[in-house]
């Protein structure tokens, strides 16, 4: 982050994010380049050409770049880089956001149209720059070819045709009516936390400024389960004394210093099942009055310890704040992470993917999330038997062959016996 005077403080791989809001035309460049380029310098109007130009593919923040497609782009230095922003944001044209997310450190630039003639010329101090660049002679040149805009009047009679003459209007056609309304979402807030009061106790800035940042102050209200008296308090720490508005960076850091197990009040809710277990019953208690950080810490406390990350409070305040899950919903969901899948920290990819059906399936309580977990079986693939069956064989004994001969006589018996002893008598001569 660049100081006041000049210093660089972040590097070339913190990310770029452009916005504008309002269209910059082609006409918008043109007069750019002639009125503003002699101060802001040719890579000045460079940069915010090029700035303009990357208008239409920045659309998400987790996509984003960093600042070495720029570098390389108009080949500059960056100490050069910031010195030809600084003049863009002293002449108008431009606003630097600075935040981090998950992902880093991220720089917001903030484009704005070049003044109108009219406006530019009646600003004496930009006038007085080009005049000081330009000199006396080329100034006014300028001045005469903006003073006449279009081209002159051609006289003439108008025979153009008329509509009716064209065209035949049906009075009977009955046209369909739509209703277009502006949809600017906003975080529901079912308690009584009351921000018209809480603006009235923030102390340095302006309830203008307060509101754009309307969303943001809920989202810490839910997160960290503080009232109207305490975010007010916290609020006022982190009121900037140059700009007097928020700095929702040293916010979030104020209010995870102070941070507390908040319970908030008992609230009517659907009724529990009844035959759920003790502990389910505690679970869905908890998660309808703790506060999501407060919620996140108890769980790790009683798996034995551990530190909530930092993608873990990036996790938490973008399911609040930007999908507008309940407090509770989050709960449940983060302790489906770490208790029932026993995980050290939350998979966020994961978390996401589940918080993205429980949108689709309604799920607004805790009752239904903890419906929605009971529920859900990952589908596991068919254990197959491969043991093959085991079939004993016995081993085959030589048959007993003595039965199938048959029976020898006595009279036989007794003729071997006298053959042997003839035998044995010629053996001893």
């Amino acid at each position: 982050m660049m100081q006041n005077d000049g210093t660089i403080e972040f590097h070339a791989k913190a990310g770029v994010f452009v916005q504008s809001n309002t269209p910059i035309t082609l006409t918008d460049l043109d007069r750019a380049f002639d009125l503003y380029t002699p101060f802001i310098g040719a890579t000045g109007y460079a940069l915010y050409h090029m700035l303009v130009r990357e208008l239409p593919y920045n659309t998400r923040l987790d996509a984003r770049e960093d600042h070495n497609f720029i570098l390389d782009s108009l080949n500059v230095s960056l100490p050069d880089f910031v010195k030809v922003r600084r003049r863009l944001e002293a002449v108008g044209l431009l606003t630097t956001l600075y935040t981090e997310d998950a992902l880093g450190e991220i720089y917001t630039y903030q484009l704005f149209a070049p003044l109108d003639v009219d406006s530019f010329f009646k600003e004496k101090l930009l006038a007085g720059l080009l005049f000081k660049y330009v000199g006396e002679e080329r100034y006014l040149t300028l001045q005469k070819r903006y003073a006449t805009q279009g081209q002159p009047n051609v006289k003439g009679d108008n025979i153009s045709a008329k509509f009716l003459q064209v065209f035949k209007h049906d009075t009977a056609t009955s046209l369909p009516t739509v209703e277009v309304k502006a949809s600017h979402g906003k975080i529901e807030i079912e308690d009584d936390f009351n921000f018209e009061n809480f603006t009235g106790l923030v102390r340095g800035t302006t309830i203008e400024k307060l509101a754009q940042h309307r969303d943001f102050l809920v989202s810490m209200h839910v997160i960290y389960g503080v009232d109207e008296v305490t975010l007010a308090g916290y609020t006022s720490q982190a009121i900037s004394l140059d700009t007097h508005d928020v700095d929702e960076k040293i916010l979030q850091q104020v209010m995870r210093q102070n941070r507390t197990t908040v319970v908030a009040e008992p609230v009517v809710s659907q009724p529990v099942q009844q035959n759920r277990s003790r502990e389910m019953l505690q679970l869905v208690q908890d998660a309808k009055t703790l506060a999501p950080n407060a919620f996140i810490e108890d769980v790790k406390f009683k798996k034995g310890g551990g530190f909530v990350t930092r993608n873990e409070y990036y996790f938490i305040s973008k399911m609040i704040k930007d999908v507008r899950l309940k407090a509770e919903v989050v709960n449940m969901l983060v302790w489906y992470e770490l208790g029932k899948r026993n995980r050290d920290t939350v998979n966020v990819d994961t978390a996401e993917t589940i918080a993205n059906s429980w949108l689709k399936m309604h799920v607004n309580s805790a009752e239904a999330a903890l419906d929605a977990i009971e529920k859900y079986q990952p589908s596991r693939p068919t254990k197959r038997n491969y043991t093959k069956k085991v079939t004993r064989v016995e081993p085959k004994m030589p048959s007993d062959t003595s039965q199938n001969k048959p029976a020898t006589s006595v009279d036989e018996v007794a003729e071997a016996l006298a053959e042997l002893k003839k035998l044995n008598i010629k053996t001893k001569n």
